[in-house]
């Protein structure tokens, strides 16, 4: 439990609502009338950030969604999950269950994946292959480090959605990008080949995850070479 005595404490809690119509949401409305405590739940590995508060006013407890961390602000879509309301602890933990986490892991697991796209089409318009020297632009340096933090959770979620539709060659790309992420450890040259060259099928793959998508590829991809940038990298 958290407790705000501080109304400045409660206003700064606000700024991290994500749930659906904050303005007239259900958790926006009781976080405002300023409850004394909150209990804050979180589940690091999986980035989820839910509080739930007793709104005193209308006799019913409130579960919603919060901003998972700083790293997501900008990347979430902009309407989150709806809130939960119902009048007992146990009720509450079962709507919570049931309905608030399958959406808001549907909800971040969508707008990572929009920042991820974003980063990747950035970063193909930027850069031809072959023309990129180490050390990388910082802006280009700080999308692949994205990318490498996303990754091990796309690679998860599509093995998780798709366990019995994965195709043998899609199984197969999944365990050889990890395998090249694994093994190369700080060789940011490896990933950032990794990554323009074969981020497409890893996002095809996560942004479907009902039905099978890549085929056998029909040639080796080329692979960017250590030689000077001639692109400018926009501002990011």
């Amino acid at each position: 439990m958290t407790a705000h005595p501080d109304p400045h404490a409660q206003n700064g809690l606000l700024e991290w609502v994500w749930a659906s119509g904050p303005s007239e949401g259900a958790l926006h409305g009781a976080l405002t009338r300023r409850p004394s405590a909150t209990a804050h739940l979180r589940r690091d590995s999986a980035d989820t950030w839910l509080t739930l508060v007793h709104d005193v006013w209308h006799g019913h407890y409130v579960v919603g969604a919060m901003l998972p961390g700083p790293d997501e602000i900008d990347t979430v879509i902009s309407e989150g999950p709806a809130c939960v309301t119902a009048p007992t602890i146990d009720a509450i933990a079962a709507a919570g269950r049931g309905r608030l986490l399958p959406d808001y892991a549907a909800k971040l697991q969508r707008g990572q994946l929009a920042a991820a796209e974003e980063d990747l089409r950035w970063a193909q318009e930027s850069y031809e292959p072959g023309e990129i020297l180490e050390p990388f632009d910082p802006a280009l340096a700080g999308a692949l480090a994205r990318f490498r933090s996303q990754a091990p959770r796309l690679i998860t979620h599509v093995r998780r959605r798709q366990a019995r539709q994965l195709s043998e060659h899609e199984a197969a790309f999944l365990d050889a990008f990890e395998a090249t992420l694994e093994s190369d450890g700080q060789n940011d040259t490896v990933a950032m080949s990794l990554w323009l060259t074969e981020g497409d099928q890893l996002l095809e793959l996560a942004r479907n995850p009902d039905r099978p998508t890549l085929a056998p590829p029909a040639a080796t991809r080329p692979v960017p070479g250590p030689t000077p940038t001639l692109s400018a990298a926009r501002s990011r």
